[in-house]
């Protein structure tokens, strides 16, 4: 079992989720709460403490109710996902116990606004569990957080499990059998509050209006620009919206109409403060979708969703009875398989886990051990459903760990680690002070918190959200990846007038032989060293293992040493006559600096401004 130990939030509960999700999808809490059949104050009780455990803004209140912002709008696909992994555990151990599990990926550039399409896909989703056991499907709708196409797709959990795939998306036109539905645009305009919602506005209005578009995928654009031009509009200028809120139009006094697919702001007109209207000639962009690769599946899913977005349109409700507590109890019975070890590893009283894990048999039905002399045996209901238990509660962590970036980033904080460098003067350190100078300028309302670690530890504080983004020197496969386009050779360095290596290039095999003081192999640089010792099949085991760069090289002043650094690091201390460097050869060994971050998200506008400077300086 994988991250078991650490497993995120210990207080969110999968009721306060699933609560979560039915206030999203009503204009205002009394609506949501009435429909999950609890008492108003209950359900806003619930969402206080899940916007604490989180530290986020889920709700905005407006003139009409609670909206979902948009940091909750994101939430919202994360958390869909997790209580349909769990919506699958409760229908019991003999459903999923012979079945090899097939994934299917539903993905879409389309904007996820909750409207009618995302609710009848997330139905879809559900229907299709239920014809299909063999099924884990998710759907990944954009989010105005989620910039560009090649963003859209999460992780998929590292299962074996083969993965199909289906695409809806905005197409110029559709073929019968693919089209969804013909999304018809309406406009959002501020020209004239005293007439009624939804009424037809005239040419000649539009014309006298400034019109506008939101970003929209280049069908979409298409579809309006040609639509203005046959009907002799102005040319529409695409403007950075958030059309589920619309935070800077509606304090806009100046009159204007924002063309719009009415699927895209469909979830958010009973709370518009803005008109809505439609227009004098229809404009429709069709919707279709795409089975790739012939999958069965695929096709399943989309005959679902074919006939459910031909139903009323109604709110997608989960009843979770299985809580995060009992998936984690049981993830680490699983790993330790003695109820004793498990207890102390939770820091639990041994009856209230055995407690729990009745509570999550009674709810699958099966028992999940056999209790033995030596410990715990697993049923074969509990092999079957661990991937399940597992799958779902990292989905719930990854919740949280990307909360907490997300609120650094709603308090404009941005937190940055480095691998630890030698001193101010080298040329590294001035390219990313120089780069952070200028990204300070352009975003001076940003708190920038800049720390120092080595390459491991970066990636682990990456991963758990303690920062943003690490800048390291080695590969690191779990994390994304961005390369800074920066390289530096790496030398050996040894006291001037030692006289331990004659001037010139030095064969990596000979350092075998020399007497080496390096950092350990949680630095980056270490970790190069040993990749191309590896590949070369040369053994390199240093004397002394120090992880201060400094106190390495003053080790090298005072002993019988030598060392190994990136060529840029040591420059100014060779150009004063203390170290003196041979280049290392046969193979060349290089530093490439590069910007990790978790793989559970994309990059925000700041953070990719960030990238991009660095990217300028380094070169």
């Amino acid at each position: 079992m994988r991250g078991i130990t650490d497993i995120g939030s210990k207080t969110i509960e999968t009721r306060q989720l699933s609560y979560f999700l039915v206030a999203c999808q009503h204009k205002n809490h009394a609506e949501a709460a009435a429909h999950a059949g609890i008492s108003a104050s209950a359900l806003s009780e619930n969402l206080r403490l899940l916007e604490e455990e989180l530290g986020i803004k889920l709700f905005q209140r407006g003139p009409l109710g609670h909206y979902p912002s948009e940091a909750a709008r994101w939430l919202y696909q994360r958390v869909e996902v997790a209580l349909q992994r769990i919506e699958t555990l409760e229908a019991g151990a003999d459903r999923v116990r012979d079945v090899r599990f097939k994934r299917l990926e539903i993905t879409t550039p389309l904007q996820f606004m909750l409207g009618r399409l995302s609710r009848a896909a997330s139905q879809a989703v559900r229907d299709l569990g239920k014809t299909h056991p063999q099924a884990l499907a998710r759907v990944q709708f954009r989010t105005n957080w989620l910039a560009e196409d090649g963003d859209l797709a999460l992780p998929i959990p590292g299962r074996s499990a083969p993965v199909e795939r289906v695409t809806l998306e905005y197409v110029d036109e559709a073929d019968p059998d693919d089209l969804l539905f013909q999304d018809d645009w309406i406009a959002i305009t501020n020209f004239d509050r005293s007439l009624e919602q939804g009424r037809v506005i005239d040419f000649d209005t539009l014309r006298n209006l400034r019109l506008l578009l939101p970003p929209l995928l280049p069908a979409q654009t298409r579809h309006a620009r040609a639509y203005c031009a046959r009907h002799n509009l102005p040319e529409p200028v695409i403007v950075e919206e958030d059309v589920g809120t619309f935070p800077t139009l509606s304090r806009d006094a100046r009159p204007f109409a924002l063309l719009a697919p009415r699927s895209l702001v469909a979830g958010g007109l009973s709370r518009l403060q803005l008109d809505h209207v439609s227009l004098p000639r229809e404009l429709v962009s069709p919707v279709a979708a795409s089975v790739h690769d012939g999958s069965e599946l695929g096709q399943a899913y989309v005959e679902h969703l074919k006939r459910i977005l031909k139903e009323p349109d109604r709110p997608v409700v989960y009843d979770p009875h299985i809580t995060l507590r009992q998936m984690r109890y049981f993830l680490v019975l699983f790993d330790q398989m003695n109820m004793t070890a498990a207890a102390r590893k939770l820091n639990v009283v041994q009856p209230a886990l055995s407690n729990q894990l009745r509570k999550l048999e009674a709810m699958i039905g099966r028992p999940l051990f056999e209790r033995q002399r030596t410990g715990l045996k697993p049923t074969p209901q509990a092999e079957a459903l661990a991937p399940l238990i597992e799958e779902a509660v990292e989905l719930c962590s990854n919740v949280t760990v990307e909360a907490r970036r997300q609120a650094s980033q709603q308090g404009r904080r941005l937190t940055v680690g480095v691998v630890p460098l030698l001193n101010h003067r080298g040329t590294l350190v001035k390219a990313i002070a120089g780069a952070l100078e200028d990204w300070t300028t352009a975003y001076p309302d940003v708190k920038l918190h800049v720390v120092e670690a080595a390459a491991t530890v970066l990636h682990r504080w990456v991963e758990n959200g303690q920062i943003s983004l690490g800048l390291v020197e080695a590969h690191v496969s779990r994390s994304v990846q961005l390369d800074l386009n920066s390289q530096d050779r790496l030398v050996v360095v040894s006291k001037s007038g030692r006289a331990m290596l004659a001037p010139g290039d030095v064969p990596l095999a000979r350092l075998a032989d020399l007497p080496l003081v390096l950092p350990s192999d949680t630095f980056g640089l270490r970790q190069l060293i040993n990749r191309a010792a590896e590949e070369a099949r040369v053994s390199i085991v240093p004397r002394i293992e120090v992880n201060s760069l400094a106190v390495v090289l003053a080790l090298v002043r005072r002993m019988p040493l030598v060392t190994v650094m990136p060529e840029t690091t040591v420059q100014p201390f060779v150009a004063e006559g203390a170290f003196q460097i041979n280049t290392i050869v046969e193979p060349a060994i290089h530093r490439r600096l590069s910007i990790i971050f978790s793989t559970s998200r994309s990059l925000t506008e700041i953070e990719r401004a960030l990238v991009d400077t660095l990217r300028r300086h380094l070169a």
